[in-house]
This record gives C-alpha cells, sequence and structure tokens, in this order.
C-alpha cells in the first residue's frame, strides 16, 4: 500500500489493520509507520475508477 499523506509504500498486512485507538469495530482503517496517516483501503478501489475515468476523459480530448 502506498499512503496518500506521504507516498511511503508498505505492506499493511504486516502492519496490522486495525488503528486500535477509535473504539469502532472491525477499523479498516492502516496507519502508515512512516507519517501515522490514516489510510482506507476501501478508498483504494475508488481512486482506480476515478483515475481510469480521468485517463479515458484526456485520451478523448487528444483524439478530437
Amino acid at each position: 500500500m502506498q499512503c496518500r499523506m506521504c507516498g511511503y509504500e508498505f505492506d499493511e498486512k504486516i502492519i496490522g489493520r486495525s488503528c486500535q485507538g477509535c473504539g469502532k469495530r472491525e477499523c479498516q482503517t492502516v496507519h502508515c509507520p512512516n507519517c501515522g496517516y490514516g489510510n482506507s483501503p476501501e478508498y483504494e478501489t475508488e481512486f482506480k475508477f476515478i483515475d481510469s475515468l480521468k485517463d479515458k476523459l484526456s485520451f478523448k480530448k487528444k483524439k478530437e
């Protein structure tokens, strides 16, 4: 996983998922070992989808 705040790449499986500080059950937040930012894995697929849409739109503009 790559941290959205600092860009540091780390293996979220080694770090663990829960921050254990928020009190939420089954928290999916993964904190970056470099900066401490709480990354949410659910957003990964959403960001990939948005990036693919941006690529398609920029390709369409280049064709015109």
